[in-house]
């Protein structure tokens, strides 16, 4: 699958209004980081997000470098999965990317917005992905198949669990073959039939398209992991990829809570790279935005009036 020079990055990305303001972020540093000449077709699955943080998106993402389309999924596609406070539907989009973006399309980047990019997207969007469904980095938690709790009944449903697990942060997605082979409906099937097992719509991915994906440098998805490591010798990495990941890191993914934008009562973001995200957001919309005692206040009221209107 050949991609010219001059086709703009297909950039896809969801949210609900909880992480409106995170996608502006992950959205603007890769803008910022883009290579001379390059653009992003951004396609945001849009979950619910509120108008008026629809315009500080837009007004964010003010660039010549970029168009953005809006696409809101049929929730009602995403019945019968596993949904938390923290799982929400669109959670699940990228499972039907295939169905939200324009069928001439045969290739996507997903990002999770939770993410910082430091590096130049075009550098893996130029990489040649072949057969290969899609491409990404190995996760830092649960490295193997037979590590993830999600995919307990492996042997069972014929998984190899030596197969690496890989983190669905960042997908290079082959659009054409996750058409063809309907990757996004039997990853569904396979959530809904192992229920009891599955967390996730990762669990999913990883069970369905097990040995079929090829793996990206770590620097491309560098997870919070990494810091734990006193040296690379301590690590699971040769080491010029510890060096390269610890140092020089092109996606930094703040997979653990709390994330950098929430400051709670009682515990805040201890991440090593946090102050990245906040460079970013001060280049957005948000300009100058931090969690305040009032914000947490707030938050705390909308919790337990959600509670008591979800029991009436």
């Amino acid at each position: 699958m050949s991609i010219s020079s001059n086709q703009p990055i297909v950039l896809v990305c969801a949210a609900d209004n909880n992480y409106a303001m995170p996608l502006a972020v992950t959205v603007r540093s890769a803008l910022e980081n883009l290579g001379t000449n390059q653009k992003i077709a951004l396609f945001i699955l849009d979950g619910g997000i509120a108008e008026s943080n629809k315009n500080k998106i837009i007004k964010s993402l003010n660039s010549e470098k970029i168009n953005i389309s809006w696409v809101q999924p049929d929730n009602a596609l995403f019945t019968n999965l596993v949904l938390t406070r923290h799982l929400t539907p669109s959670c699940y989009y990228r499972l039907l990317i295939t169905e939200f973006l324009p069928q001439e399309l045969n290739k996507a980047i997903y990002l999770d917005t939770d993410m910082v990019v430091t590096g130049d997207l075009g550098e893996i969007w130029n990489i040649e992905i072949g057969d290969d469904y899609a491409l990404a980095v190995q996760d830092d938690v649960d490295m193997y198949i037979s590590m993830s709790d999600g995919l307990r009944n492996y042997k069972e449903v014929g998984l190899d669990g030596d197969a690496k697990y890989f983190n669905s942060g960042l997908l290079v997605i082959n659009l054409e073959k996750w058409r063809t082979d309907n990757i996004g409906a039997k990853v569904l099937e396979y959530i809904q039939q192992n229920k009891e097992y599955v967390r996730n719509d990762q669990d999913g991915l990883n069970a369905v398209l097990a040995g079929k994906w090829r793996e990206l440098h770590p620097k491309w998805n560098q997870m919070p992991r990494i810091y734990d490591y006193p040296s690379w010798e301590n690590s699971p990495f040769p080491e010029d990829v510890y060096q390269d990941l610890l140092e020089q890191p092109c996606i930094i993914h703040f997979t653990n809570t709390p994330k950098p934008w929430y400051a709670g009562v009682k515990c805040e973001c201890t991440h090593p790279k946090k102050d990245l995200f906040f460079h970013y957001l001060d280049v957005t919309d948000w300009s100058g935005w931090r969690d305040t005692i009032w914000r947490r206040i707030a938050r705390k009221f909308m919790k337990i009036t959600s509670l008591n209107t979800s029991k009436l």
